[in-house]
């Protein structure tokens, strides 16, 4: 039994547009009890992305923590997706009333949780994994303090920063490939699923007008990522990735899964950050994820907008 029937959580993160989206529907969820939040860089630098994160958490009016973590990735040199979540990765949307940042990094606020947690607690990975990377070989003796790990990253079909590799995980496959071969119980929210996850224009409008201040923002980050899409990738939405993360744990029936073992691509070559998955191996390998491979993008995103507006939505 959960303390307050509340799953606690520590939100790892590089905040980025649907990071945002991630964090507020976290705070929002009677269920999940955030412990913190660790930030990591990712779609941009970890100096934007802690700067995000302590924004929104003043925005929402919430007391927790927010602690800085990796600069770059474990090996490879850093690069960032500001032609999708613009230069700030807020899509230039400045917050400039921030709330304080933890004198702890994101490694002493791991150690420090975790030491003292009295039931496990689940890690919502949405950016790359290179803090819990370096917190698996740094203190392995607390990682059966954690109850899972639920992640968004990598992808069966392949990538989307290249056909091979997934941005999260191409970003920093050293770390995704220590992260699935820890033995923790991983579940990975993968492209097959959230590229099926489409917020279009119109919903982003029910939020600026339904959704009060914390709408707007979420309506006016996202204008660089829908822009990117339709410029580039020709589609009329884009996709709430990071998001799927957080709603498995809580509508785990809207999603279908597959239990697999997934084996990362982390040399600099063509397949740099590729989820592998082989089912001639499964005797050999049993499973090491499991894998969301399809949502019912229908029911998410009524959720995600009554949720964050608090009021019904009409769907045409």
């Amino acid at each position: 039994m959960k303390k307050n029937n509340k799953r606690p959580i520590i939100i790892d993160c590089d905040p980025g547009v649907d990071d945002a989206f991630a964090l507020a529907m976290a705070f929002a969820e009677d269920s999940l009890d955030v412990l913190a939040i660790h930030t990591v860089a990712g779609n941009v630098p970890v100096g934007y992305t802690t700067k995000n994160a302590r924004g929104l958490v003043k925005l929402l009016g919430v007391d927790v923590p927010v602690a800085k973590g990796a600069t770059e990735p474990l090996i490879f040199d850093p690069f960032f997706a500001a032609e999708v979540h613009g230069e700030n990765g807020f899509g230039e949307i400045e917050l400039t009333d921030l709330a304080p940042l933890s004198p702890l990094t994101a490694m002493e606020s791991y150690v420090k949780i975790l030491s003292e947690a009295e039931e496990k607690v689940t890690i919502i990975a949405i950016g790359p994994l290179t803090n819990i990377a370096l917190l698996i070989k740094s203190y392995p003796e607390l990682l059966d303090k954690i109850e899972c790990i639920s992640l968004m990253g990598g992808g069966l079909k392949g990538g989307n920063t290249t056909s091979a590799g997934e941005f999260n995980f191409f970003y920093d496959p050293h770390a995704a490939h220590i992260v699935l071969n820890s033995g923790l119980p991983i579940i990975m929210s993968s492209l097959d699923a959230t590229e099926q996850s489409e917020f279009h224009q119109k919903d982003a409008d029910v939020l600026k007008e339904k959704g009060g201040e914390l709408g707007v923002l979420l309506h006016d980050i996202s204008q660089s990522a829908l822009k990117f899409h339709r410029e580039v990738n020709h589609s009329d939405f884009m996709n709430l990735h990071d998001v799927m993360a957080v709603l498995y744990l809580v509508y785990p029936e809207l999603f279908t899964t597959k239990d697999v073992y997934v084996k990362i691509a982390y040399d600099e070559g063509i397949m740099r950050g590729f989820s592998h998955t082989d089912i001639r191996l499964q005797a050999e390998n049993p499973p090491n994820a499991k894998v969301l491979i399809g949502l019912d993008n229908k029911k998410i995103i009524r959720i995600v907008l009554e949720t964050l507006t608090g009021k019904d939505v009409t769907f045409n």
